[in-house]
């Protein structure tokens, strides 16, 4: 096959700028490698990591067959059985906004608000359109003494750490973090209400004493 010269010299300028990207970020890193930058790591944006999910998702035979379960139970009324296959659904693609709501659904009508609201809001995180959401999560939340006003669609073309947290984003940092208690909604539920993003999120874990109670082995080699 024949290559064209230009191609071929407008393919490798773009690989050396990319490379010269790459360069200069490493060494901007290494400049101040006190500076632990979390926005710098990630390669696709929170937007992106949606756009995947919704793309691929029902490509996995595993999630599919799920929903399926799941969607056939929640019209029987069965929401204990919905409740468990929209769960394993979400355990595979956690950042599918749709089935957060259906999720949300279930447990709602299993009278567990507390739980509702944390996927609703975890809905709205990642994307989730008004019409579908907003007034199920303003009728939990109230139910729990709360409110919801949906102010603007969240920020989602930024690093995930800059990105509105959700329930699966917060298991994910307390495991990190080694932080009690994210079993229990209450505490997952706080963090949803209170953080603007999974950076608040990680601040506040590290705030807590149960943080330092669990990672005093590490601080203790840091020299914190």
């Amino acid at each position: 096959m024949k290559v064209d010269a230009g191609e071929m010299s407008g393919a490798t300028g773009a690989q050396d700028r990319a490379m010269a990207a790459s360069a200069a970020a490493a060494l901007a890193i290494d400049a101040a490698p006190r500076r632990f930058d979390l926005s710098r790591l990630p390669v696709e944006t929170r937007a992106e990591q949606i756009a995947a999910t919704l793309e691929t998702a029902f490509d996995d035979d595993r999630f599919r067959d799920a929903v399926t379960r799941a969607d056939a139970a929640r019209d029987c009324g069965d929401w204990i059985s919905a409740e468990l296959e929209y769960g394993n659904a979400l355990r595979r693609y956690p950042l599918h906004w749709g089935y957060c709501i259906q999720f949300a659904h279930a447990v709602k009508e299993q009278e567990q608000f507390l739980l509702a609201e944390a996927w609703y809001r975890s809905a709205v995180a990642l994307g989730a359109p008004a019409d579908m959401v907003d007034q199920h999560l303003l009728f939990v939340a109230r139910l729990n003494g709360s409110g919801f006003v949906r102010h603007a669609d969240p920020a989602l073309a930024v690093p995930p750490m800059q990105a509105p947290p959700t329930v699966h984003d917060i298991r994910v940092l307390g495991a990190l973090t080694r932080v009690p208690g994210l079993a229990e909604i209450d505490l997952v539920l706080h963090l949803l209400r209170t953080a603007a993003d999974n950076r608040a999120v990680l601040l506040q874990m590290i705030d807590m004493p149960t943080f330092v109670q669990a990672n005093r082995a590490f601080l203790a080699i840091l020299g914190a």
